[in-house]
């Protein structure tokens, strides 16, 4: 009997038990599992939103994939007033392809290749406005193929556009004011940096008479002056709305800037819309400049913050908000 028993094999099918690891069913569900099963329809959201932004505009894009499937061949088309220069693009990754004209409008596309499952994509488009007392509509309309290789549409609902024209009164203000109202509580303030292409030695006078004229030109109130700082403070109220508005002008690092505050948002960037086109015809009446382009906005490509300096022609320039190294002109 001991033989027979030793003869007996030890490994015989009916002593074995299999059981499944972890590797084995999950190996199982993703073979089982494709993305041309997974229900898309009504999971591929478009979101947009239009308000002011410092001295500008953004226009905010956001795409919404909320399938458990990747989404390609991603276009977003944006129409675009005519009185809308476009200035730059966040994240600044994004290449900003040249404006396709129409009659009332400018088209801007933005390709992508895909945008995976349980992702989304934000894009904020800012904006100046060359005009005021216009009115328009932005709207975004997206194109994408779904995981069944089908072409999809998206199309947002327009955002109107109201750029307002504005007429100040003089508001007569202690100077002791302009701290108090600086500290207002929803205080909004924005700024208007420029930097003049000269091929002589700047005239810092020239400019800080440019901008008194202009302030006085547009009925603001002086409120006080440092010709040696070459820094002006005015006050005023729109005629319509009755919003106040403190606006300073001042020369330094070799740039004009225009700082204005205000409760309404929308009045400043209004203002210095207005303001800024009319320092720029002043330079063209002057001779200071032949032409517009002549003028630099300084603003950060990357991220939109002022530089710190008009830097020479042809010298990089690194911003102090992103360290975003830059050539202005």
């Amino acid at each position: 009997m001991a033989k027979k028993e030793n003869d007996k094999s030890s490994y015989q099918p009916h002593d074995l038990v299999y059981f499944k690891t972890e590797e084995d069913n999950e190996s199982k569900v993703i073979e089982s599992y494709t993305f041309e099963k997974v229900d898309q329809e009504d999971k591929i959201k478009l979101a947009n939103n239009f308000q002011p932004f410092g001295g500008n505009f953004q226009y905010s894009i956001l795409i919404d994939n909320q399938s458990l499937a990747p989404i390609t061949e991603l276009k977003i088309k944006v129409k675009i007033p005519q009185f809308l220069t476009l200035s730059r693009c966040y994240p600044p990754t994004i290449s900003i392809p040249p404006l396709i004209p129409n009659e009332d409008s400018n088209q801007l596309t933005l390709e992508f290749d895909e945008l995976n499952e349980k992702s989304n994509k934000q894009i904020h488009i800012h904006f100046m406005p060359n005009a005021l007392d216009r009115r328009g509509e932005i709207r975004t309309i997206v194109t994408y193929v779904n995981n069944k290789d089908t072409i999809r549409v998206l199309d947002s609902r327009p955002s109107e556009i109201i750029i307002d024209n504005i007429t100040i009164e003089p508001k007569v203000v202690p100077s002791s004011y302009i701290r108090q109202f600086s500290q207002t509580p929803g205080i909004k303030k924005a700024i208007k940096s420029i930097g003049i292409a000269f091929n002589q030695q700047n005239d810092v006078d020239v400019y800080f008479d440019l901008l008194e004229q202009i302030f006085l030109f547009n009925n603001f109130q002086l409120v006080a002056k440092d010709i040696e700082k070459k820094i002006l403070w005015y006050f005023g109220t729109e005629a319509i709305t009755k919003d106040d508005i403190l606006a300073i002008g001042q020369i330094v690092s070799n740039k004009i800037e225009i700082i204005a505050s205000s409760l309404n948002h929308h009045f400043l960037v209004s203002f210095l819309t207005l303001f800024s086109n009319d320092f720029k015809e002043a330079l063209l009446l002057n001779g200071i400049v032949q032409s517009k382009e002549q003028v630099y906005d300084l603003n950060c490509k990357y991220c939109g913050a002022i530089l710190p300096y008009f830097p020479n022609q042809g010298d990089s320039i690194k911003c102090i908000m992103c360290n975003g190294e830059q050539i202005v002109w």
